[in-house]
């Protein structure tokens, strides 16, 4: 630190020196004051549960809020903190999302179960609120903000603010949460925007102002006569500013099917341009939010719905394959004003991809692969919203509304050297393409290994050159493919596990990533089992010993999942 001597000579006169001491002598004691009230701000703690980046973004916001308000914030992802570190906190701020099946996101989990465990302390010194992102489609909407909100008051913790719960649109409350809970712990009432630190960044693109985007490449990847449709997709973002990572997401905007519009239109005997353009571009038109089925449940007096309403296995499988106009047709005698339906439909949601390429590699271009969904039911055929959008609805002209959402923790290993394993079967190769590509344009030396399979092989071989080209110029390490349907046995990604595990272990013993994506329900869970199985017996450990041992490698970030 450089130190400012006052000049004695001229020019300067007794007065002009007189004011610089004061000035310095000033300055000085506002670097100690400023020092001391570092030291003595009010150190609060933020953990987000984040699976895909969005609680981890809104976490980050509350950090800016809280230094805005002179506090010292401490943000940590919920798997970089352990139950003793949660004993000793004094104000906690949690947001999470829920994922699955209203379950913890997996880097909330080993946490959770710590908290969960009948050792766990009380913590009757912890003052908390909780911030839980969710969607209102889903049965068990934000369950994982319900369960630390009730798990920490059982514990003796006092909560500082109501639980907030947020649906998809979740900007707004979110932000009237943060201004709420934070100025209260200095006991301000004043506001502050939050301040961007991407502020310099060129692109304006997000959720809220998606880049207009257009279509390249359009590719069948499964054969004509398979069972499903798998399209590869190559979207420019030239000019945009935009820029990804692999292992990112693409969330498009779809438009809604113009002939699904017309039919509920009929079906209401809603007429003109303005309720058109309104169902196709601003409203969900294909899932019933749970405040349509009960009004549809109320005036018609359908007694299988109503019985339904109060189950949630019956209305499950009830509403298995029918959409909104299944239902208006289903129950024919039903009238609405314009503005009640609209008042009972959701605002139409971007869709999620996982990114198939790799930044570096195409920065002006950004690939998908995905399954068209089309299916038959109740005498119509049905449409995926944003699959068939992409597969039968763009051109070259037009506009794909999209922007891209980070996953900070699904990334390729910063290390070159170090091995990979990947399990993606189906359209969960997406991402895996993508950290070839990115090993590749890097010059990696570490091994890479993935596991693939499908239906068949003959017809649901996805990027089959591509792969087998990797594999002989030496990229692709190992390949390990599972079809289930060409033998009468069905075989899966998690029974080829089992049959390599020795040397699986072997890899994750040399420092390897572990890396899963595609259905949460059900493969990502026989997967983490196999994987649990394969640690166990060829690492010679205990079910518990197992258990810890995946655990480390959660918390290491050596596992993990873009499970959906």
């Amino acid at each position: 630190m450089k130190t400012h001597k006052l000049p004695n000579d001229a020019p300067y006169s007794d007065n002009q020196r007189a004011w610089l001491g004061g000035f310095f002598a000033g300055l000085h004691s506002q670097l100690v004051q400023n020092s001391s009230n570092a030291q003595t701000a009010r150190t609060i703690h933020i953990l987000y549960g984040s699976q895909t980046g969005t609680a981890e973004s809104v976490a980050r916001d509350c950090v800016k809020v809280a230094k805005a308000h002179g506090l010292n914030p401490v943000i940590k992802s919920m798997d970089e903190v352990d139950a003793d570190a949660l004993t000793k906190m004094e104000t906690l701020l949690i947001v999470t999302s829920t994922y699955g099946e209203g379950e913890m996101p997996d880097n909330a989990q080993v946490l959770w179960s710590a908290v969960q465990a009948d050792s766990m302390v009380k913590l009757e010194n912890l003052q908390f609120a909780i911030l839980s992102l969710g969607d209102t489609s889903y049965d068990l909407f934000c369950q994982a903000g319900i369960d630390w909100d009730n798990s920490l008051a059982e514990l003796g913790a006092t909560r500082l603010h109501t639980r907030v719960d947020c649906d998809v649109e979740y900007e707004e409350h979110a932000e009237e949460w943060m201004h709420a809970v934070i100025p209260a712990l200095v006991g301000s009432d004043a506001t502050t925007a939050i301040v961007s630190e991407d502020s310099d960044d060129k692109s304006q693109y997000n959720r809220k102002n998606p880049f207009p985007a257009k279509l390249l490449v359009n590719r069948l990847l499964t054969a004509d006569n398979s069972s499903k449709e798998t399209r590869h997709y190559e979207i420019s973002i030239a000019g945009s500013g935009l820029s990804y990572e692999a292992g990112d997401v693409l969330c498009v905007v779809p438009t809604n099917c113009p002939d699904l519009v017309a039919n509920i239109l009929k079906e209401l005997n809603f007429f003109g341009t303005d309720p058109e353009d309104k169902l196709l571009n601003q409203f969900e038109i294909k899932t019933p939010s749970k405040e349509l089925l009960q009004e549809i449940a109320l005036r018609s007096g359908n007694q299988e719905l109503n019985n339904a309403l109060n189950d949630k296995d019956a209305l499950s499988k009830y509403l298995w394959g029918r959409d909104i106009l299944d239902l208006l047709r289903q129950n024919p005698n039903l009238e609405f004003t314009l503005s009640e339906f609209f008042g009972l439909l959701k605002p139409l949601q971007h869709r999620a991809y996982s990114i198939s390429s790799s930044g570096k590699a195409n920065s002006e271009a950004v690939h998908l692969t995905v399954a068209s969904v089309r299916y038959n039911a109740f005498e119509r055929s049905h449409k995926g919203v944003c699959s068939t959008f992409l597969a039968d609805l763009t051109g070259e002209t037009t506009e794909i509304r999209c922007f891209f959402t980070p996953n900070k923790v699904f990334r390729v290993p910063d290390n070159n050297d170090l091995p990979i394993i990947m399990v993606g079967p189906g359209t969960g190769i997406a991402p895996f393409r993508a950290f070839l590509q990115e090993r590749q344009f890097r010059g990696a030396k570490g091994k890479n290994w993935l596991f693939f399979g499908d239906r068949n092989a003959e017809t649901d071989f996805i990027y089959r050159d591509e792969l087998e080209q990797m594999g002989k110029s030496g990229l692709l390490t190992r390949l390990d493919l599972a079809f289930s349907r060409d033998q009468e046995e069905k075989i899966y990604v998690q029974d080829k596990m089992r049959e390599h595990g020795a040397e699986l272990f072997a890899w994750l013993g040399q420092g390897g990533y572990f890396f899963v994506c595609g259905d949460a329900y059900r493969m990502a869970k026989d997967v983490d089992k196999a994987l649990h199985d394969v640690i166990a017996t060829h690492g010679n450990k205990t079910e518990q010993q197992a258990i810890d041992y995946v655990n480390q490698l959660k918390k290491d970030k050596r596992y993990v999942r873009d499970v959906y």
